[in-house]
């Protein structure tokens, strides 16, 4: 197999059809596959797949239970493919599927490891954005090039051609976070690949709803912090621990509340801590751990186990920053701010590891 495109997908059973017949009359090759890679979709888009893959032999679908990310699909669907070469484009009909022939013909003469579609390299801006939009992804595009060190018109684009040999040697590295895999691949590169763009004209959508939102913001703020500092601090635990800050403000704010409203101190303390730890637990179920969320009974359980280890986490964190206090430890003893923000340390890193290994554990 020549060439595998690689879609991922999330309500784009409208879409599916029309994609398909798009690449048949834009791509002339024949030794190539579409590998649609959805996210257990509401509107049941993978269905819409598994029946035209009945008579299309070169389309397949890997559905995912449990898990979302739009980076992380394309992973998964890049590794799951054997072929020479890996097209990544959106199924929602807005790239441009007469680019692909004039990409493949760049990247082989030219002998490139990577081409990619832009949306920008001959004009700041595209009729298939928004005003906003546009604003937004400019100003993304900066921050980006910025902190991968690439020098791109779109460093956002979700439609680029790029060899399985350069992607599998730098698969290891990415960190699959948020939903452009491009500055994740440029980061984990350091720029030791031979690159190219071809412009392209962003279509306006037809059909289903945009994925960018306020917490596709914050994974795209997470995947630049995990670009410049993942290897010291990681994004998640880094999330995590801003969360855990904010459940600090909960816990003391519902505690003057009761506490003037005349409540047992003792009450008062209780209901705090487990409101802080519900909020935190809730916080991080959309934003830390987005791509693992737990709904319905699930989110129940697992509230329950994230009491239970936060719990035991506080215990270790209590215990700790005493025996660092008390005991005979030259420039610790005796300094309470030393022995506790060591002791807070530790409880956050308990927390977070069992949060990830039992709480939002992947399937």
């Amino acid at each position: 197999m020549l060439l595998s495109i690689i879609t991922p997908t999330y309500n784009e059973a409208l879409n599916i059809e029309k994609f398909i017949r798009g690449i048949e009359k834009a791509i002339k090759i024949k030794n190539y596959e579409i590998i649609f890679v959805d996210d257990n979709s509401i509107d049941k888009t993978y269905e819409v797949i598994k029946r035209i893959a009945k008579k299309k032999q070169n389309i397949r679908c890997l559905r995912r239970v449990g898990r979302r990310g739009l980076s992380s699909a394309v992973i998964e669907g890049c590794l799951s493919s054997s072929s020479d070469l890996l097209l990544i484009m959106d199924a929602d009909l807005q790239h441009d599927e007469k680019k692909i022939p004039i990409m493949l013909k760049k990247l082989i003469s030219e002998n490139l490891d990577l081409v990619i579609a832009s949306r920008f390299l001959d004009s700041k801006k595209t009729e298939g954005l928004s005003k906003y939009r546009n604003f937004l992804s400019n100003v993304a595009n900066k921050i980006s090039n910025k902190i991968s060190g690439a020098n791109l018109s779109d460093p956002m684009s979700g439609f680029f051609l790029i060899k399985r040999k350069v992607f599998d040697n730098i698969a290891p590295n990415l960190s699959g976070i948020g939903f452009k895999i491009l500055l994740d691949i440029f980061s984990s590169c350091k720029g030791k690949v031979k690159f190219a763009e071809v412009h392209f004209e962003f279509k306006k959508r037809k059909y289903g709803d945009s994925k960018l939102d306020s917490l596709v913001i914050w994974e795209y703020l997470l995947l630049l912090w995990d670009c410049k500092f993942g290897k010291i601090v990681p994004a998640k635990f880094l999330s995590f621990c801003l969360i855990g800050g904010s459940g600090v403000f909960v816990h003391l704010l519902v505690l003057y509340i009761l506490i003037n409203a005349e409540f047992n101190f003792l009450y008062a303390q209780t209901f705090s801590t487990l409101t802080a730890m519900t909020t935190n637990f809730f916080l991080n179920n959309i934003l830390t751990y987005r791509d693992n969320r737990k709904k319905g009974i699930d989110a129940f359980k697992s509230l329950i186990i994230f009491y239970i280890t936060c719990g035991i986490g506080a215990s270790a964190n209590i215990g700790i920053s005493n025996l660092l206090f008390i005991g005979n430890i030259k420039g610790i003893s005796g300094i309470w701010y030393i022995s506790g923000f060591l002791g807070a340390f530790v409880g956050a890193v308990w927390n977070f590891l069992m949060s990830s290994l039992i709480t939002w554990r992947q399937k």
